[in-house]
């Protein structure tokens, strides 16, 4: 970004001024001192990127023109070629550190022309540093350059645009930006915290008084924010002569300063203050309100992923401009989950840097992980609910508590007439074509308004037609709204796929090779070029190329192509090791649990297949043990013992367990997707458990009660031995027995992958229970087989069963089945022992359920924080790196431009 310094702002008489044109933004020249350019605070125009010297160029003014003296290590750059001192006879372009580094259009200004006067301070009209609104310093008061090459340039042109990064330069990864002195009488300057301008399009300027000033989304704020993902209330200033300070008031997504979250901290001159979408840049005595509307640069710089020793992603760069569509192709293996899991920051590269408007993503992850939105190739979605009714649950989970249900619906109504599904809001998700499934899955991401969007296989397993409509909407997307949409939002688009027929939609195309490598990247129709095919229809065959190939030589022909424009290496700047990132949650803990549970029961509600099967269970499972002969009760009575009461408790039991874990063995595999995406927006494992288990065990004790009272109504044992109820005491058991396999079933479901691995370990896990029970065969003094018992919840509510039932009498009165077993300790006919049981049972149902939580966390998706390692930079006058340095560095695509809102 520039800054001007300049003493004196008077014309010298046949000064011609010179109008410089940077990436950030453009200033004149009007006066008779040199002026340097580069990277360095002290440099007169500071251009914030690695490739630039500290101090790069001097232009030197005369009578009769300007001439350019380079003084840098990289040198400048013209046509492609290194060039040394420059005369400006007319209009120059230059670039700097490399062929494809940051242009400088140098533009002498003639006659008749009005000269953009030279601007000190900061003050806008009215505000207390300045008379008028400045030049230069701000962003958002700069005229964007002009890409030199538009998308699809000839091959071989250098790439237009300069980076947005913030490079060695930006000592925070803040952004690039403009560092002036503040005006007069302002609050004072720490040099080492001073942040650069934010980039993104200036909204509006609020003038701070002394005292506090409320911010938030509410309108009786002083400053309002007009962002969802803004609470009411989200922070407060606080202002006085020493300064100003921000106090977050316990927002759902904090507040930010430099891109660390805060709850209470100074602001200080130029740093950035984050509410949501919305930043904001202490000027002064004014605070500059800024919007992320998504139009801004992406760069991927030197990425390397490994796993152990072996290298997954080999030195990866590339810089998209903003509201641009990648599409990234290559055959299995190629790295394409590991390059989107990297550029996310699910799991960060090992190596080399990701920015988000010249932002270090890594390093500001807890902020700029709320811009990403995210939609993988299983759609998280419920196929019971409708398109209006995913929508709205997914609103209240990513939306902070105080939003009003009237709020939510509005968003949600926008969102459904931006993808299209207008007509399909009220259609079960289930009923919806492989498209509009997908563009629901995108609508779910959009409410948050991400400015960037990463998908993974979108159109995997569509037809053509739907095909083409996904890839449509989502360069609608990028450029900004979609069908019928008025919202000018753009984002970055990035998409993983397999489908070649519709990449000419894509602005570019990142094509990867195995083993991670760069086989292509640059715009559409070059790649057609590279690979020799006349359209996208013949593009397949390239797959067969790249797995025939060894990645490094596809990676060492695009290099040796015309296609190919070699980049300086972009040192990331040296940063300690980031601190532990504190979990998203919009809402407090109980709030999720009643939003899912909501949900879930829906989900149930909706799903009419499910509804009567589980409705039937309990009647077709009861009839099973009045099939046996008990007409005398199940206890001993004094002439007759019931001989077949083991048989009654034992099938009685195991139904318990059975219905108990077919209730819940499936629940969590069949949601892995939208476990997973909800996590990393925020929701809470005790919520998403505890509405499992609030509804389970409500289904799963309707159940047994209903099961019980078909099976034993009129044949229960003549004494109670702990409730004073024979019927209540079986009937706990019972329950027991089956919300205890109802855990166990959940920590199964977590386990596996596949629902279609839930059935078999249903009936494995059942026999198992069948023979550990105790019913068929004792399991006292066996070693082994007894202590593998007591981790089978069918042994204890067998156990409290026959402990009610007094089976050790019935064996003594003479009953075949059991005479020759010895008594077991678990059956005697005691209060202490009954209570014993059952307590042992909800034992093994709450290890279960610790098991369940400990297992969730492994099919999370993994946040992991990697601390860079330090990168040397160059000399002091150099910059970091040289032109055509070993890796796979990409071309240029020009710089999205700039505007004002």
């Amino acid at each position: 970004m520039v800054r001007l310094a300049i003493e004196g702002d008077k014309f010298v008489a046949g000064t011609t001024p010179l109008r410089v044109n940077t990436p950030a933004g453009e200033v004149t020249l009007a006066g008779d001192a040199s002026v340097v350019v580069g990277r360095a605070r002290a440099a007169d125009i500071t251009i914030n990127d690695g490739r630039v010297s500290r101090r790069h160029f001097v232009l030197h003014p005369s009578p009769v023109g300007w001439r350019v003296e380079d003084v840098s290590a990289n040198g400048l750059w013209r046509d492609g070629r290194r060039v040394g001192d420059v005369e400006i006879p007319g209009e120059v372009r230059l670039r700097l550190g490399a062929a494809d580094g940051p242009e400088v259009v140098l533009t002498p200004v003639r006659a008749n022309v009005p000269p953009t006067a030279p601007t000190r301070g900061m003050g806008g009209a009215g505000t207390p540093g300045g008379t008028g609104e400045a030049a230069v310093g701000s962003l958002a008061t700069q005229v964007p350059p002009t890409p030199a090459t538009a998308v699809g340039a000839p091959p071989g042109a250098a790439g237009a645009g300069g980076s947005a990064g913030a490079g060695a330069g930006s000592p925070s990864g803040v952004g690039p930006g403009a560092q002036p002195s503040p005006p007069s009488g302002s609050w004072p300057v720490d040099p080492a915290t001073t942040q650069s301008a934010v980039v993104h399009a200036r909204r509006r300027v609020h003038p701070l008084k002394p005292g506090r000033m409320r911010m938030g989304r509410s309108r009786d704020n002083e400053i309002m924010v007009a962002d969802l993902l803004s609470s009411r209330h989200h922070a407060e200033l606080r202002i006085s002569l020493g300064g100003v300070e921000v106090v977050d008031l316990d927002s759902a997504n904090g507040t930010f300063v430099n891109g660390l979250r805060v709850g209470r901290a100074p602001v200080l001159q130029r740093d950035v203050l984050a509410v949501g979408h919305h930043l904001f840049q202490l000027e002064g005595d004014t605070l500059v309100e800024y919007v992320d509307s998504g139009d801004v640069a992406f760069e991927v710089q030197d990425l390397s992923v490994f796993a152990g020793a072996k290298q997954l992603m080999h030195d990866l760069t590339f810089r998209l401009p903003g509201r641009s569509l990648l599409g990234v192709v290559g055959p299995s293996g190629a790295g394409k989950s590991t390059l989107l899991n990297a550029l996310t920051g699910f799991r960060p590269a090992d190596r080399g840097a990701v920015r988000y408007a010249g932002r270090d993503l890594y390093a500001e992850y807890d902020e700029l992980r709320r811009r990403i939105g995210y939609v993988p190739q299983a759609d998280p979605l419920h196929d019971q609910l409708t398109v209006r009714e995913a929508l709205l649950y997914g609103s209240e989970l990513r939306f902070p508590k105080d939003t009003t249900a009237q709020e939510r619906r509005d968003r949600v109504e926008e969102v459904i007439g931006q993808l299209g599904l207008t007509a399909h809001a009220d259609t079960q998700v289930s009923r919806l074509s492989g498209g509009q499934k997908k563009r629901t899955s995108v609508a779910l991401e959009l409410l948050t308004r991400p400015s960037l969007l990463f998908l993974d296989e979108p159109t995997s397993g569509l037809d053509p037609a739907n095909d083409q409509s996904v890839m449509e909407t989502l360069r609608g997307l990028a450029k900004g709204g979609g069908e019928g949409s008025a919202d000018e939002t753009g984002r970055t688009v990035i998409v993983v796929t397999h489908s070649v027929l519709f990449l000419d939609l894509c602005d570019f195309i990142l094509v990867l090779a195995p083993g991670g490598h760069v086989a292509y990247f640059g715009p559409a129709d070059g790649a057609l070029r590279f690979f020799g095919k006349k359209d996208f229809r013949e593009f397949a065959a390239v797959f067969r190329e790249l797995e025939a190939t060894p990645g490094a030589e596809m990676a060492r022909r695009f290099r040796d192509s015309e296609f190919f424009v070699p980049s300086a290496v972009v040192a990331p700047a040296v940063r300690r090791a980031p601190p532990e990132l504190p979990s998203i949650r919009q809402q407090p803990v109980f709030s999720q649990l009643y939003t899912l549970t909501r949900r879930y029961w829906r989900v149930v509600l909706a799903d009419r297949s499910y509804l009567r099967l589980i409705i039937a269970y309990p009647f077709i499972l009861g009839i099973v043990p009045r099939v046996l002969k008990a007409p005398d009760g199940l206890g001993p009575l004094p002439q007759a013992p019931n001989t077949d009461a083991t048989k009654v408790l034992v099938v009685l039991v195991l139904c318990a367990c059975f219905m108990g874990m077919a209730n819940a063995v499936r629940e969590i595999v069949k949601e892995r997707p939208i476990y997973r995406r909800e996590r990393t927006i925020g929701l809470s494992r005790t919520a998403y458990l505890g509405s499992k288990i609030i509804l389970l065990t409500a289904i799963t004790t309707a159940q047994c009660v209903v099961f019980t009272l078909i099976a034993v109504t009129g044949r229960t044992p003549p004494e109670a031995v702990a409730l004073g109820s024979p019927l209540l005491e079986c009937l706990v058991a019972v329950i027991v027995a089956a919300l205890a396999s109802m855990m166990i079933g959940l920590f199964v479901s977590s386990l596996i992958d596949n629902a279609d691995k839930a059935m078999p370990i249903l009936v494995l896990v059942t026999m198992g229970q069948l023979v550990f029970s105790g019913g068929l065969t004792s399991m006292s003094n066996r070693l082994v087989f007894e202590q593998l018992s007591f981790l089978a919840p069918a042994r204890w509510g067998f156990a409290a069963l026959a402990s009610t039932d007094d089976l050790n009498a019935v064996a003594k009165l003479g009953n075949p089945a059991l005479r020759s077993d010895p008594p077991d300790e678990l059956w005697k006919h005691t209060t202490a022992t009954w209570a014993a049981d059952v307590v042992l049972g909800i034992m093994i149902g709450v290890v279960a359920l610790a098991l369940t939580t400990l297992m969730l966390r492994r099919i999370e998706p993994k946040v992991t924080r990697i601390a860079p390692a330090p990168v040397p930079t160059g000399g002091a006058g150099s910059g970091s790196g040289s032109a055509g340095s070993g890796g796979a560095h990409q071309p240029q695509p020009p710089a999205g431009r700039l505007t004002r809102r």
